[in-house]
C-alpha cells in the first residue's frame, strides 16, 4: 500500500461498498496515488469520447441557449448526485462517480432519436446485425470504452475496471415502475451481452445508485429546459409534483435524493419510497407526452434521420472506394469529413479485424459524431457551395 493512498475501507466504510475490483481486461500495476476507480474517473474525463458529449443532444438538438442541457451536463449532474448518495450510504464514491460520468458515453448524435436512426440502418444491413441487433446506447457504451474511446495520442480503449463497465452496460432498461434495485449477477460476461434485456441490474450497489439517479437527474432538468424553450409553462406541470417535490429542479432532485438515502441506508439494495417512486414515474410520463414528443423536440426528426442515413451511405461508399483509405483518393479537394474519417481509421489500426465489415467502421464513426459535426459534414457533402 502506497504511503500516499488512503485505505478504501476507511473512506467508504459500508460493508456493502465495492472496495475491490475484479480487474481490467488488460492487467496493470497499482497506481501509487489513486484508487482503481479514481483512475477510471480520470481515464473517462480525459477521453475524446467524453469531451464530445458537450455537443451531443440531451433533449433538444444543439441548443443555442447556454442554459439548456447537453449530454455533458446530464452526466455531470448524475455523477455529482451519485457521489452524494454514495457518501451518505458509505459506498464507494469513486466508483459511483466513474459510472455516472461514463454511463451515456455510447450516445449517438441527436440523442434517443439518433439511436432509432442507427437502429434503422442496422435493420437494413445484414452484416451489421451480426454485431448488434439494434443500437442501444448502454450496450454500445461498452464498445466505446473498450475499443473506441482514446485519450488524445494514446491507443484506443480505456481499459476500465469490470465494475465501471458493468455500470455502463446495465444503467437502464426497467419498466419505470421499479422502486427497489437489487444488485444483479456478478459473473455476467459483459462483452457477450448484445441485447438490453440481457443486461440485468448492475452488479454493485454503486451501479444501482447511478441507474436510479439517471432518471432523477433528467426528468426534473428536462422540465426546466422545456420551460426555458417555451414548450411548456410552469403552470402545466402537474400540481402534485410541485406541491410534494418542489417547483425548482434543485428542490425536486433534493427530495428524490433524500428519499433514496433514507430508503437505502444500511440495506443490500437501492430504493426510493413508493410515494417518490410514483411521482418520479408520473414526471417521466408527463415529459414523454408533453416534452419528448412535442413539435419542438421532434420538429426536425425527418431531416435529422435523412441526414444520418445519407452520411452513412456516402461515407460507406468512400470507405469502400479507397479500401479504407489504403488507396490514394487522387483528389486534392477532399472534403474535411473524409480527412477526419481517414484519421479515425488510422487511429483504429489494430482495433478492427480484417473480417470486420466497412459498415461497422462507418457506423462507429457516425455514432461518435457530435450533432454539430453531423450538420457540418452534411452541408459539406450535399449542399452546393459558391465556386467563385
Amino acid at each position: 500500500m502506497s504511503q500516499f493512498k488512503r485505505v478504501e475501507k476507511e473512506m467508504f466504510p459500508s460493508s456493502y461498498a465495492t472496495n475491490e475490483s475484479k480487474g481490467r481486461q488488460n492487467s496493470q500495476g497499482a497506481d501509487e496515488f489513486r484508487t482503481e476507480f479514481q483512475r477510471d474517473v480520470h481515464r473517462i474525463i480525459y477521453s475524446q469520447s467524453f469531451r464530445r458529449l458537450r455537443h451531443k443532444t440531451q433533449v433538444f438538438y444543439f441548443p443555442q441557449n447556454d442554459h439548456v442541457s447537453t449530454r455533458m451536463d446530464h452526466v455531470l449532474f448524475v455523477a455529482s448526485a451519485a457521489r452524494t448518495v454514495a457518501r451518505c450510504l458509505g459506498l464507494n464514491e469513486d466508483l459511483a462517480e466513474a459510472i455516472g460520468l461514463a454511463h451515456d458515453i455510447g450516445h449517438a448524435p441527436f440523442g434517443h432519436q439518433g439511436e432509432k436512426f442507427l437502429t434503422g440502418i442496422i435493420a437494413d444491413n445484414t452484416l451489421l446485425k451480426q454485431y448488434m441487433p439494434d443500437f442501444s446506447h448502454e450496450i454500445y457504451g461498452l464498445r466505446v470504452v473498450d475499443k473506441i474511446a482514446k485519450r488524445d495520442r494514446e491507443r484506443p480503449g480505456l481499459n476500465l475496471t469490470w465494475e465501471v463497465r458493468d455500470g455502463i452496460i446495465s444503467h437502464c432498461g426497467e419498466d419505470y415502475k421499479t422502486c427497489e434495485l437489487v444488485p444483479g449477477n456478478k459473473n455476467k460476461k459483459l462483452s457477450e451481452i448484445k441485447d438490453r434485456k440481457n443486461t440485468g441490474f448492475p452488479a454493485t450497489l454503486e451501479g444501482c445508485v447511478v441507474r436510479l439517479i439517471d432518471k432523477v437527474a433528467y426528468c426534473g432538468k428536462d422540465i426546466e429546459d422545456a420551460i426555458a424553450a417555451e414548450i411548456i409553462r410552469e403552470k402545466d406541470v402537474p400540481i402534485d409534483i410541485s406541491t410534494k417535490l418542489g417547483k425548482a429542479n434543485g428542490k425536486i432532485i433534493g427530495s428524490f435524493l433524500e428519499s433514496i438515502i433514507k430508503e437505502s441506508y444500511g440495506r443490500e439494495y437501492i430504493a426510493i419510497s413508493k410515494e417518490c417512486g410514483d411521482l418520479l414515474h408520473s414526471m417521466i410520463r408527463f415529459n414523454q407526452e408533453y416534452i419528448y414528443h412535442s413539435e419542438k423536440s421532434e420538429g426536425y426528426r425527418k431531416q435529422a434521420e435523412q441526414t444520418i442515413k445519407l452520411l452513412f451511405k456516402d461515407l460507406l461508399a468512400e470507405c469502400k472506394r479507397t479500401n479504407r483509405f489504403r488507396k490514394n483518393s487522387g483528389d486534392d479537394n477532399v472534403p474535411n469529413v473524409y480527412k477526419i474519417f481517414e484519421e479515425y481509421v488510422e487511429d483504429m489500426k489494430g482495433i478492427y479485424e480484417n473480417s470486420d465489415p466497412d459498415e461497422l467502421v462507418v457506423l462507429d464513426f457516425i455514432a461518435g459524431m457530435t450533432d454539430s459535426f453531423v450538420v457540418r459534414s452534411f452541408q459539406e457533402l450535399f449542399i452546393p457551395q459558391a465556386t467563385i
